[in-house]
């Protein structure tokens, strides 16, 4: 029989829990990649539209230079938290949501798990979700942590990066005109993202700015029918819809988007602060990379040099004082190849 500690039997539950907060990374960052090796090779794409030079049949081929993307190696964060269940644990407390007069021990160390295995699923998540957010908001994300310092840096054009001023600033309701603004990101969107914007997330509190703002409210009200709808609905999870827009021909979905996280200081923080706004497509290439495992557990027991896994959970008991510790190790590396098809704009 095999334990239900051992890495083979937690993997796939892991697989089966419902994840929660991960709005950016099941929209933009849906697709998922392994890699064995420490460092991943991201191709990120700045093309040109060249057009092929005229030229006679009767002479040579003109040679023409290889464009399109370059390749940087990054290495991928790497994240191992870790619980420890003590006897006492599994004797004389119970588990969230069980009768307290009912005295059923006999899974208790199965529901533990399943209750820790969802514990560790949350935070890495949420590592994650926070990475897209910073590279969606800065074009990088600095990884600092115990023994690691560095910066993962796309290369985000920096006229991607936008901060409006004056009387452009979206709750100026007189003097700004924030469909002008998404007309010209949606063009800077295509010209040097090669791709085609669709989506537009900011926080509730900045959105309900975009969709009071009386110029826009007046092109719902006069051209509802060419300028789109905004109908607000719940998502849950922190996620609302807005309904859309119709700017530069371009059908632009609206979401709010609140979602925190605690900081190193203990302090909560959004994932989109007040005032931010993002401008992208779902279909630019952005792409969930995961390292190789560094772990001898998991080699020995996958049989491999180094294990390609998004998620490795381990399980190993101390015998004085007697104690189990479950971990999970992951190197999770969000990725926006097509980097400028991101308009990162601080709108207030």
């Amino acid at each position: 029989m095999i334990s239900i500690f051992a890495s083979r039997a937690m993997i796939p539950a892991m697989r089966q829990e419902k994840k929660s907060g991960r709005f950016l990374l099941d929209l933009l960052f849906a697709r998922v990649s392994t890699s064995t090796a420490e460092t991943v090779d991201i191709d990120i794409v700045k093309g040109k539209r060249r057009m092929a030079p005229f030229q006679s049949p009767r002479v040579e081929g003109k040679l023409v230079e290889k464009l399109g993307f370059s390749t940087n190696s990054y290495k991928p964060a790497y994240v191992k938290p870790k619980f420890a269940t003590t006897a006492e644990d599994l004797m004389n407390n119970r588990v969230a949501g069980e009768n307290v007069y009912s005295g059923d021990t006999g899974n208790r160390a199965a529901v533990t798990l399943v209750e820790e295995l969802n514990d560790h699923e949350d935070m890495i998540s949420r590592r994650e979700e926070w990475m897209c957010a910073q590279q969606l908001v800065n074009g990088y994300v600095d990884v600092v942590g115990d023994g690691v310092n560095y910066r993962i840096d796309l290369l985000m054009d920096a006229n991607h990066k936008v901060t409006l001023a004056g009387g452009a600033v979206w709750n100026d309701y007189v003097n700004s005109d924030p469909d002008s603004d998404i007309e010209a990101w949606t063009t800077l969107i295509s010209k040097n993202g090669g791709a085609s914007a669709d989506v537009m997330i900011a926080n509730p509190a900045t959105m309900n700015v975009y969709i009071k703002h009386p110029k826009v409210k007046d092109n719902l009200n006069t051209r509802r029918i060419d300028l789109g709808q905004i109908k607000p609905e719940d998502l849950g999870e922190g996620v609302s819809y807005y309904g859309y827009v119709i700017v530069n021909g371009k059908t632009i979905d609206l979401y709010g988007y609140e979602e925190w996280y605690e900081d190193d200081a203990g302090t909560e923080q959004p994932m989109i602060a007040d005032g931010q706004v993002v401008l992208t497509s779902t279909r630019a290439d952005f792409r969930r990379h995961y390292g190789a495992i560094k772990d001898l557990d998991a080699i020995a027991e996958l049989g491999s040099n180094m294990v390609a896994l998004p998620r490795y959970p381990k399980s190993w008991t101390v015998k004085d004082p007697s104690v189990r510790f479950v971990m999970v190790q992951s190197a999770p590396l969000p990725a926006a190849h097509q980097i400028d098809a991101i308009v990162s704009g601080k709108v207030f």
